[in-house]
């Protein structure tokens, strides 16, 4: 983890257990908020991403129990006698 209060894009990849891409993908998509703190002339992008950010976007992201589903109307077949 980061000493500062700010993560880095690693620190929260490590924390939400995926890729470093993914959370750039979901920073340059609006998902998760964060700001850039690149230097003039770097090559890769660098940003950072708060702490209440983060958990921002957890809280948005809770899976809430499945509602049961709804049975469906099956008609009952009649039995089919045959005669020979």
């Amino acid at each position: 983890m980061s000493t500062s209060a700010d993560l880095t894009i690693s620190d929260v990849a490590a924390e939400l257990r995926i890729r470093r891409e993914h959370v750039l993908a979901l920073l340059k998509s609006g998902a998760m908020q964060g700001y850039d703190v690149t230097a003039p002339g770097a090559r890769r992008k660098s940003y950072r991403i708060t702490r209440q950010a983060l958990e921002a976007f957890k809280a948005g992201r809770t899976a809430q129990q499945a509602k049961p589903a709804r049975r469906k109307y099956v008609a009952k077949q009649t039995p089919i006698v045959e005669y020979f």
